[in-house]
């Protein structure tokens, strides 16, 4: 291109990076560009320039893990998408849960201006490791009452309560709760809603489980249930993955639902209406929830100032028919 235009590269590069060129060199540079349908490279834009359009999405789970759990996968889908139509440039790190050291080596050379967290499962060090990079972060999930960054959620507590009171106003008395891990404040916060409604309720679960948002787990630990509590007739499993491996037991061992147990889930992803009897479920809008995470970081980089610190929509209750 910049032999086309009859100039210097260096020269061309300041041409269309808006650094110092006359008015005439910078037009024949520009029409070089047309002429050959040239795309400037946003990495090396950034490396002239200083300024970094990078903005790394965090995962700090198992790859194998971030690709079949539907929140996840949904979620850094959606992500890339909102931040590559506002001209940014999403890259993926993968790290495992509480690896702080491997994250911080990536962190250190990725030259990112920006971090979205995804999953973030507690850990000090890897706190400290967020807190020491200088980067802008904003998170989805509300992050440990600890880590005071930015954020976009659903109302977790709000569909923890309802499920329960749900349950009950369909004549459920000995009610399961299979949770998530203790360490993410998703499923905290849906089990402080569940206690707070059986509390109301002057109810008690027959048990209370927490474990990883998977189908393993929501199979294993009705399993359990079922062998020690038979009179079982009620169950919120805190995502729809836990809730289709609860099913699957309940189905295996017999169980009619909802006639027999009433099940109810947390997500509204593709396989709560692809198992049957399909599930009653809270809805997660993730487009909704990566575009405004992608807003709150735009705004961040233009103004110098964060104008929305927590975002918190709704969980809509679908009801279908296992509840």
């Amino acid at each position: 291109m910049a032999k086309l235009a009859g100039v210097a590269v260096s020269t061309a590069s300041r041409a269309l990076g808006n650094g110092s060129a006359s008015a005439k060199t910078r037009l024949k540079v520009q029409e070089a560009a047309e002429a050959l349908h040239f795309v400037p490279n946003q990495a090396a834009k950034q490396l002239t320039s200083g300024k970094s359009n990078i903005i790394a999405i965090v995962v700090p789970e198992n790859p194998d893990f971030v690709f079949r759990d539907a929140f996840v996968s949904g979620m850094v889908s959606q992500l890339a998408t909102s931040f590559t139509a506002a001209h940014l440039l999403p890259f993926l790190v993968l790290t495992k849960p509480h690896d702080a050291h491997g994250f911080a080596e990536i962190l250190k050379s990725s030259g990112a201006a920006g971090i979205v967290m995804v999953s973030f499962h507690y850990s000090k060090s890897f706190a400290d490791v967020l807190e020491q990079s200088g980067k802008l972060i904003v998170s989805i999930g509300q992050p440990d009452p600890s880590m005071h960054y930015p954020y976009v959620d659903v109302d977790n507590y709000q569909g923890g309560y309802d499920a329960m009171m749900l349950l009950r106003k369909l004549g459920r008395k000995h009610i399961a709760v299979i949770a998530g891990p203790t360490d993410m404040q998703a499923s905290v916060l849906r089990t402080q809603g569940v206690r707070a409604a059986l509390k109301t309720l002057k109810m008690e679960p027959i048990a209370l489980v927490p474990g990883e948002y998977g189908t393993e787990h929501g199979e294993n630990v009705m399993r359990q249930v079922l062998a020690e509590h038979p009179e079982v007739d009620g169950v919120f499993a805190q995502s729809d993955q836990i809730a289709v491996g609860a099913l699957k037991a309940l189905l295996a061992t017999g169980k009619r639902v909802p006639e027999d147990v009433a099940l109810i889930g947390f997500d509204d992803f593709h396989v709560a209406q692809a198992v049957s009897p399909s599930l009653t479920t809270f809805s997660q809008p993730l487009a909704t929830m990566a575009k405004t995470a992608t807003e709150m970081l735009c705004e961040r980089l233009e103004s110098g100032e964060w104008k929305r610190k927590a975002v918190v929509f709704p969980a809509p209750l679908v009801r279908r028919e296992s509840a």
